[in-house]
């Protein structure tokens, strides 16, 4: 599996969260805390996440494997936990959290099911997990990554798990009450020529793209510009959901 190098990346990181809209993410993050309690993030990255919560909750942890990122995170945040460790092994006693999620983060993972077996580990009798990401799986998405670089789409369903999977893992470790919901619909339509010019088109921009060996990106990148100079209108649209799915440890 292809694995995203964050550390050139840390820097530029959170630019996405200035160039899109993630309303339904947070909103879904949020009702999922509910009320104050202890809180982990599982893949914290530069704590954008983290923040959100901690306007809600005093006692919020992150891990992550990326330095850069954490050190980003540590940057923003007040008095947090954050600790480099990897998903599948939680540097955490048992029954130590209420809450525990996930953004954006599983399909990066090395062993997707052990990190839920860490998650049921951690977490109090009657907490909750929810995890957020795309499912390329379904057939749904429309991305214009996906068209021009190559190997895009499937290198995703290899890092993806479909919804359907994560729920079966979910159950196989002991969570109840699973179930996914959609908390995202992200359109997007932008003139290509002003994508080159913005940094859309970049490895910082998303793993779809960091995830690429260089070769493989400039390919892609060649193909944008090949298809501009045939129509200086071209426009590069994406047509993504993004879905959380959710369980209770009994």
């Amino acid at each position: 599996m292809r694995h995203t190098n964050y550390e050139p990346i840390a820097a530029t990181y959170d630019g996405r969260y200035a160039d899109e809209d993630y309303a339904g993410i947070e909103r879904a993050l949020i009702d999922f805390i509910g009320k104050p309690c202890r809180v982990l993030e599982v893949g914290c990255g530069t704590g954008h996440w983290l923040q959100v919560v901690q306007t809600h909750n005093i006692n919020v942890a992150g891990v992550d494997l990326s330095w850069p990122m954490l050190s980003r995170a540590r940057a923003k945040l007040a008095n947090p936990y954050l600790a480099q460790a990897r998903a599948e092994d939680l540097p955490f006693e048992g029954e130590r959290f209420d809450r525990l999620f996930c953004i954006n983060a599983h399909h990066h993972f090395t062993d997707k099911l052990k990190f839920f077996q860490e998650a049921y580990r951690v977490l109090t009798p009657g907490g909750s997990m929810m995890t957020i990401a795309l499912d390329p799986h379904n057939g749904k998405d429309q991305w214009w990554v996906y068209d021009y670089l190559e190997g895009t789409l499937d290198i995703d369903k290899e890092r993806y798990p479909a919804c359907e999977q994560l729920r079966a893992w979910m159950g196989d470790v002991g969570f109840s009450n699973i179930y996914t919901n959609e908390v995202q619909y992200l359109p997007s339509d932008v003139a290509a020529r002003e994508a080159l010019q913005n940094g859309l088109v970049s490895p910082a921009h998303t793993s779809q793209l960091a995830v690429l060996i260089k070769e493989e990106f400039d390919a892609g990148l060649e193909r944008i510009r090949a298809a501009l100079l045939e129509d200086d209108s071209l426009r590069l649209s994406a047509d993504l959901r993004v879905y959380a799915t959710y369980g209770t440890r009994v």
